[in-house]
């Protein structure tokens, strides 16, 4: 058991290094795979029509340690909602957007903590000696899936959120968690359908990482991906008709779409740059998501690429919300 962790925790840390350190690989050949979706027209990205924001991690302010920032679609009105000498980072928005759940090692180990969107009342969520990480919101505001090692192995887990919608909520501090994958294998990046019912999430469980799907109670496990080399970071489209991933099948990071039955694939970047943490708008026109340390935007048929960052500092982990009207 030592030894299997042993291994786990350094390819977590590779996984990190490779999120906050841009790099390039190998050239990718043609995209030679199905459309998903019909393509989308030109859309101009403009903070006057957008109801939403973006959250993302980033050390611009303070090298080395990194906090929490928002911002408009297109870049403009960055705001920085945490300032700790600790390492912020993994920001999930609430389904309300009034409150962004996030991964922080400030009080020693990565644990969950809840904050307003501007910053204010944060609250820690999850509170043991082990490592809680990747917050998920369902999408009625009442629980929080993460990933976390507290019994040993990498599993998926939910918890009550504080204050869903407002209100105390019912045994929200943590208390009450709820383990969905039990298997040797390394289970992470939990991510909710739209209409609640499915968890789609990472394993390596087959040998390389691939996506799967769940029901929110565990039961229920369906493998989407079945391609050469690594297949991670699922993302749901706000209508829960495709996932948003990410692949090495082509011998690169890239972005990619696939229906959720994993039929359909589409691949939306072709570049060298590591690409990764795709995120949806909350219409399903456009995906974020982070190229070699920079926020990145591009329509949902990977047409009209624009870096939002535009900064030397290590940009990731993008995610957006609906903002309460």
């Amino acid at each position: 058991m030592l030894d299997r962790l042993l291994i786990y925790s350094a390819r977590f840390v590779l996984l990190f290094l490779l999120s906050a350190i841009g790099t390039t690989n190998v050239p990718a050949p043609a995209n030679r795979t199905a459309p998903a979706a019909p393509p989308a027209p030109s859309i101009n990205i403009s903070s006057g029509s957008a109801a939403y924001r973006i959250a993302f991690a980033s050390d611009r302010d303070r090298r080395f340690y990194f906090d929490i920032y928002t911002m408009n679609p297109d870049g403009s009105d960055l705001r920085r909602v945490t300032d700790n000498l600790a390492e912020d980072k993994t920001p999930a928005w609430s389904p309300d957007g009034k409150r962004i759940a996030f991964t922080s090692d400030r009080e020693g180990n990565n644990q969950i903590y809840v904050m307003n969107a501007d910053g204010s009342d944060v609250t820690r969520l999850t509170n043991n000696s082990s490592f809680d990480w990747e917050p998920s919101w369902s999408p009625d505001g009442q629980h929080i899936a993460f990933t976390s090692n507290r019994d040993g192995n990498w599993e998926i887990y939910t918890t009550l959120a504080p204050h869903p919608f407002g209100s105390a909520g019912v045994d929200a501090d943590g208390s009450n968690v709820v383990r969905l994958t039990n298997n040797p294998a390394f289970d992470w990046q939990p991510t909710w359908s739209p209409d609640g019912r499915q968890i789609a999430f990472t394993s390596d469980r087959s040998g390389s990482w691939q996506i799967y799907t769940m029901s929110v109670d565990g039961s229920n496990v369906k493998r989407l991906t079945n391609s050469p080399g690594d297949n991670r970071d699922p993302a749901w489209s706000p209508d829960g008709r495709y996932l948003a991933f990410v692949s090495t099948r082509d011998r690169a990071w890239e972005i990619y779409t696939m229906r959720v039955d994993g039929s359909g694939v589409m691949r939306l970047t072709h570049s060298t740059a590591i690409n990764q943490t795709p995120s949806w708008s909350p219409d399903g026109k456009q995906i974020f998501y982070e190229s070699n340390s920079q926020i990145m935007a591009m329509n949902f048929d990977g047409s009209c690429q624009v870096n939002l960052s535009n900064s030397p500092a290590t940009d990731f982990h993008p995610a957006c919300a609906c903002l309460p009207r």
